[in-house]
């Protein structure tokens, strides 16, 4: 299994010098590859919360006996649930516009968990190279603690 990121600049936002904290309201495009197929996982602006939001849950299902989470998008309706059981992370997908539920996806939750890992240090690395000064902001520094805190667990350290 596999992740990929993928930024979707804001036109006029793209023209100005880069800052982390504007890049964070871009909309990211989230992919997974599984089993030889990349599908679309999830859409949203704001894609600083959603990528705290998943990794804090992701921590606490490590860390307080595989409780569930809810992630909310911004700029849509959709919700996704996120639920531990017997080694397998089931992900639905909820759309308040209709009330539809919809399984995206179920997988070996370890191997949910290291492809993030991997694309989120990926990601982190690359806003480094865009500005040097990220570290100033607050929200780029919980992302490298969350990483960490994920290889952790992913390598058993934890």
């Amino acid at each position: 299994m596999r992740m990929r990121f993928e930024i979707e600049p804001d036109e006029e936002l793209a023209q100005l010098p880069f800052r982390v904290s504007t890049y964070f309201e871009y909309r990211m495009n989230v992919f997974v590859l599984q089993n030889g197929v990349e599908k679309e996982f999830c859409t949203s602006t704001f894609h600083s919360s959603i990528l705290l939001d998943l990794a804090e849950g992701l921590i606490n299902m490590y860390e307080q006996n595989q409780q569930p989470f809810v992630i909310e998008m911004f700029e849509s309706t959709y919700e996704y649930t996120f639920t531990y059981f017997q080694k397998l992370l089931t992900i639905t997908r909820y759309e308040g516009y209709n009330g539809e539920t919809i399984e995206m996806m179920k997988c070996r939750f370890d191997d949910f968990v290291a492809a993030f890992v991997t694309e989120y240090d990926r990601y982190h690395k690359a806003i480094l190279k865009q500005n040097r000064q990220a570290f100033e902001n607050e929200y780029y520094c919980m992302m490298r603690d969350q990483i960490n805190i994920l290889k952790n667990h992913v390598n058993g350290v934890i």
